[in-house]
């Protein structure tokens, strides 16, 4: 899909969703579910084909916390990703890799996906409206046997 070339202010507008985007990935990169839902509306909504709907950021917070809880490595790189600006509405598709590692047994997996996401601007910027996670593929893997290090030497912002 070839998107219409954008304006400069919705040029503006995408890499600024993009830094959403990319904002909640690397919060999840360190576990920390409250700072990433941050990125979702109050009203956000998170489908997943796993769970219930989840509507609200503290339902957000409460599926997400469960999802990950069982896992000792998480690690969410966001592939690319197309914005389309409509005013104060957006529509996004982000591709997505996921690395994890199970804490019970130390099993290692890849996942594949897409968020389809709709966005909204607020007073404190854009906000994802709702995020559709679609999986592609997920597989077991046997090269995640690392040392896992702590994230004592990220700097603070």
């Amino acid at each position: 899909m070839i998107l219409r070339q954008p304006s400069p202010s919705e040029a503006a507008d995408i890499v600024a969703i993009n830094q959403l985007a990319a904002s909640y990935a690397e919060a999840m990169c360190r576990k920390s579910v409250r700072e990433a839902v941050e990125v979702y509306a109050d009203d956000g909504r998170l489908l997943t084909p796993t769970t219930e709907a989840a509507v609200g950021r503290e339902a957000i917070v409460e599926t997400i916390e469960r999802t990950v809880a069982s896992l000792d490595l998480l690690f969410i790189a966001v592939l690319n990703g197309l914005v389309q600006v409509d005013g104060d509405l957006a529509r996004g598709r982000f591709a997505i890799r996921e690395w994890s590692v199970r804490s019970s047994d130390q099993q290692g997996f890849l996942f594949l996906g897409f968020y389809e996401d709709r966005l909204a601007r607020a007073p404190d910027g854009w906000r994802f409206t709702e995020r559709r996670l679609i999986p592609r593929t997920m597989a077991k893997v046997d090269f995640l046997t690392g040392k896992l290090h702590g994230l004592d030497d990220l700097r603070p912002w």
